[in-house]
């Protein structure tokens, strides 16, 4: 395992709203850096960010986990945080610890409570947030109407 010093390390926390797809993300995004074999799917209860059986059974992250990738000789820790707003401390928690966040939208259903809850957590913060637009490839996705969600959210 290699060392990095603490200035070639980012922390990022991925939050939205329950279902947006922050699991999925994280398990992508381990999977094409190469630290995970196998693409891992919530339905199929095998990622590696929701590993406990309580989060397998119900298909839903319950508290913030970590998974971590290399780039450009940068260790990025991905934290996976839940959505749903009886562990919206745990998001929280992660946020305050992290250097940006990534607000994960579902293109169907557009900003939700909970993404907007995150994002003023991030926003008090100072944090730099990104937006990541999933699920456009789902039936009755709209980009116009997502966009327009998120410029009356935010």
């Amino acid at each position: 395992m290699n060392i990095y010093a603490a200035e070639s390390i980012r922390n990022v926390a991925l939050v939205g709203h329950s279902g947006s797809g922050k699991t999925q993300l994280a398990s992508a995004a381990l999977f094409d850096a190469g630290m995970i074999n196998r693409l891992g799917k919530v339905d199929e209860g095998n990622t590696v960010t929701d590993f406990d059986e309580e989060e397998i059974a119900r298909k839903h992250t319950l508290s913030a986990s970590m998974g971590f990738a290399e780039w450009n000789k940068v260790k990025i820790n991905l934290i996976d945080t839940p959505g749903m707003a009886n562990f919206l401390s745990d998001a929280g928690a992660a946020l305050r610890v992290t250097d940006a966040a990534v607000v994960i939208v579902d293109a169907v259903s557009g900003v939700e409570v909970q993404t907007e809850k995150v994002w003023n957590i991030a926003r008090e913060l100072g944090m730099p947030c990104l937006v990541v637009l999933n699920r456009l490839d789902r039936e009755r996705a709209s980009l116009d109407r997502s966009l327009t969600s998120l410029r009356e959210a935010f």
